[in-house]
């Protein structure tokens, strides 16, 4: 198959690499800049404590080459580069291209829906713990690198499979969901207390958890995300806030934020994805949510000044 990554960053270029380096199929990397060159002089270099440290030398590109068609695209962009990334991979679709969208937060399949075959969308959420070291450079932590997918309209086992096939002989493990809406709210929930403490306090999560105030502000917040999902009829079970929280405590030296890591950066936050939709669907459903929009409203304030 021809696979594009869109685009090849910390979380896109793992996997991009992952399915490159088993030599089954043809790997096109979408990247820019001062990323882009890098990884066109000395390929992508991969610092992976699961794979081993290793060199992708897939084709990378800042836009597909004329006349190519992707088999299946990985949509690993952060959800506000989606204007600019959309026009790029549009050209690269045809009538069967699998569609799977890594986006953090919600929304994504809606946003792609209105420029692709709705059912050629699949929805993902991937647990993997990935960051860019430098340009051209990126590492993977470790734990558990998985995925987990699931239609986004209707129950098209051919898109399913050839994800299975393209993941198959990486070190990804995948896991096909039948409530792939549950899946992607009980990431949400774990973002927004993640991502959205880090950066509303500019702090480590280990400071925020050992703070009793910003533990318990932790705790109310990813409350009001389970309060939302629950009202805007997710299934969501009854224990995640708790099982969260432990979660949380039991790794805080360990968890760390891309959205902070943006903020620290000084690049745009993914706020509107993450506790800015909360807010957004909370209103919707009459549920309050007044940590969300907090931490909405303000980190806004940071996005408008970025642009």
């Amino acid at each position: 198959m021809n696979v594009l990554i869109m685009a090849a960053g910390s979380l896109g270029g793992y996997i991009g690499s992952e399915i490159s380096k088993s030599k089954s199929h043809n790997v096109t990397l979408i990247a820019r800049n001062q990323h882009l060159k890098k990884i066109q002089e000395n390929g992508l270099v991969v610092k992976s404590a699961t794979s081993g440290n290793y060199i992708c030398n897939a084709e990378a590109y800042e836009k597909p080459i004329a006349n190519y068609k992707a088999d299946l695209i990985l949509y690993c962009v952060k959800s506000y580069q989606n204007l600019q990334a959309i026009p790029v991979i549009k050209n690269s679709a045809h009538s069967d291209t699998t569609i799977l969208t890594l986006q953090n937060g919600i929304g994504s399949g809606e946003i792609l829906a209105s420029h692709f075959d709705a059912n050629n969308i699949i929805l993902g959420s991937a647990y993997i713990d990935a960051s860019t070291l430098d340009y051209g450079i990126i590492k993977e932590h470790g734990g558990d690198c998985k995925i987990f997918f699931g239609n986004y309209q209707g129950n098209n086992n051919y898109h399913i499979e050839k994800i299975k096939e393209a993941l198959k002989s990486t070190n990804i493990k995948y896991h096909l969901s039948k409530e792939i809406l549950t899946t992607i709210w009980e990431k949400l929930i774990f973002i927004s207390g993640l991502s959205g403490m880090t950066c509303i306090t500019n702090s480590t999560f280990e400071e925020v958890l050992s703070y009793e105030q910003t533990r318990h502000m932790t705790k109310s917040l990813i409350t009001e995300t389970y309060n939302v999902g629950i009202r805007s009829g997710i299934k969501l079970d009854k224990s995640i806030t708790e099982n969260t929280m432990k979660y949380f405590i039991d790794f805080k030296t360990e968890l760390t934020s891309s959205m902070h890591q943006d903020l620290i950066n000084g690049n745009q936050l993914e706020v509107e994805s993450i506790n800015g939709a909360i807010s957004k669907i909370g209103k919707l459903y009459d549920v309050s949510t007044p940590i969300n929009d907090i931490i909405n409203d303000c980190l806004s304030l940071i996005n408008n000044r970025r642009k």
